[in-house]
């Protein structure tokens, strides 16, 4: 089986940029907090651009956060550039890149490379042998605590002295050296003579270090990072109870919705057989009835073609008696007595038998 390096589990573990998912160069972070390479951001900026005739602000990658453009951001590149570093991210970086090539600061000052083998806590500075050697015979740094490159890996405390500071974000290659009160900004010795050179008050890191703790109060920081930290971890709880919240209640609104469908089907199911009952019985009601009217309407037909074919035979063959007889008896009602008295029927065809 192949030996793991110590450090492999350790990289896995390393920040990068969520959109190459490799590690950060030059991580900008945006206004969410959510941070990418300034290439990325360009890219994914670029997108944005070709879509939209004019982009007033875009969305955040991860969280669909809406991020407004400003107006001094041109171009991709302008725009990106116009976020800030991440100081945190960046320095990871720094450090990593610092323990993957250590050279010796006193041989790099004289513009050689040579490889480091120790660090000395005292002096921040790391050592090839022959500096190493040098450094402990000298009477002033004979006494330093002296480590080997392997302990600075391994020992947070010393990694954490070891790497110089944060980098000065517009001179990347410098260190923040110096402190400005009047803009209350860290700088290095090139912003400090470009930027800060009319300022009253720049003091060196260095040298007041414990009056600017005491100003910047880091413990406050951290305290007040530590309930920000909170805040935010309640945050998310909060937003996972309300996701579980509002899917229960959507969960029992379907479920409501489907009784109050069932109840309708239900209620519809009864109306439409209490319609087909009664509408049924009012049928078979309405048909004997109408059945019965149109036997006496038929009854009464036949009886008025009877006289009348009585009524012509005897205009045609009969005697004067006769036609006498039949005048005197229609106009007695003899045949609307009895054909014309059933029913409704009586009121229609009673004039017409009078008539006979």
């Amino acid at each position: 089986m192949a030996a793991t390096n110590p450090g492999d589990s350790q990289r896995r573990e390393e920040p990068h940029c969520p959109i190459c998912l490799v590690k950060f160069k030059t991580p900008r972070q945006l206004p969410c907090l959510h941070s990418f390479c300034q290439g990325c951001l360009e890219d994914f900026i670029s997108s944005k651009a070709v879509k939209m005739k004019e982009l007033k602000q875009f969305e955040c990658p991860i969280c669909r956060t809406m991020v407004p453009v400003s107006k001094k951001g041109k171009t991709p590149f302008l725009l990106a550039s116009l976020f800030p570093i991440n100081t945190i991210l960046q320095s990871i970086g720094d450090k990593e890149k610092e323990e993957v090539d250590k050279h010796c600061d006193c041989c790099l000052s004289d513009g050689i490379s040579v490889t480091a083998n120790g660090f000395c806590v005292v002096c921040d500075e790391a050592m090839c042998e022959n500096c190493l050697n040098v450094h402990k015979k000298q009477q002033a740094t004979k006494d330093h605590s002296i480590v080997t490159i392997e302990e600075l890996a391994n020992n947070p405390t010393h990694s954490i002295r070891y790497h110089k500071g944060f980098r000065c974000q517009e001179h990347e290659e410098e260190d923040l050296k110096f402190y400005c009160r009047d803009h209350k900004i860290a700088c290095c010795a090139s912003c400090c003579v470009l930027n800060h050179r009319n300022c009253d008050q720049v003091l060196d890191l260095k040298k007041d270090a414990n009056s600017l703790i005491l100003e910047i109060k880091p413990l406050k920081v951290l305290d007040e990072m530590k309930i920000l930290e909170d805040h935010l971890m309640n945050f998310d709880k909060r937003n996972d109870s309300y996701i579980i919240s509002l899917k229960s209640q959507v969960q029992e609104m379907t479920n409501k919705i489907k009784d109050i469908r069932k109840k309708l089907y239900d209620l519809l199911d009864d109306l439409e057989c209490k319609v087909k009952t009664e509408g049924n019985q009012r049928y078979k009601e309405e048909a004997i009835r109408k059945q019965e009217e149109n036997r006496e309407c038929q009854a009464l037909l036949n009886a008025v073609r009877n006289s009348h074919m009585t009524l012509e035979m005897v205009m045609k063959h009969g005697s004067d008696t006769q036609h006498y007889s039949l005048t005197i008896n229609g106009r007695e009602g003899t045949v609307k007595k009895q054909y014309c008295s059933v029913g409704p029927l009586a009121d229609v065809y009673g004039c017409r038998v009078d008539e006979l």
